[in-house]
């Protein structure tokens, strides 16, 4: 898991991050912690409908947003695992470990996104035909499939 590639769609220079115009594809090796495991939709554009109420003054207003990253994301980690664990023998425990060993059965319970032009966190893309980048981790889950493998144990 240490080789990557990369797009290079910002510059630092002169205190600031500027936009290439034409990024190009870098490959190497590093070493040191990958992040992330796994894969969400975080972009707030194409993320999660979300409905609530706002108070504008003494005026109430229902609202619908579309909204993501991180808050988004990591409560519906959360809530999938605790379903997970009221339909197991014993709970999941620390996933880390375990999901790399099932991400390398047969029947993953994760989808590689490998491709390198069509994602990518603004620097790091994928790598077709590996396990894992640094982009997308081990890629989106499949929560029937990744309940069925913790059930396994």
């Amino acid at each position: 898991m240490n080789t990557f590639n990369a797009i290079q769609h910002l510059t630092f220079s002169k205190g600031k991050y500027v936009l290439n115009r034409d990024p190009k594809v870098i490959s190497g090796t590093g070493s040191g912690r990958n992040v992330p495991d796994v894969s969400g939709n975080a972009a707030g554009a194409t993320g999660y409908a979300t409905y609530f109420t706002a108070r504008v003054g003494k005026k109430t207003n229902p609202i619908w947003m579309v909204g993501g990253g991180t808050s988004y994301v990591a409560p519906q980690m959360a809530a999938a695992n605790a379903v997970m664990n009221s339909g197991l023998k014993s709970v999941t425990g620390f996933w880390n470990p375990q999901i790399y060993t099932f991400a390398q059965t047969a029947d993953s319970p994760f989808n590689p996104l490998q491709d390198t032009t069509n994602n990518d966190n603004l620097y790091y893309t994928g790598q077709p035909g590996k396990l894992y980048n640094q982009a997308t981790g081990l890629g989106t889950v499949n929560f029937e499939k990744l309940y069925n493998h913790f059930n396994r144990q």
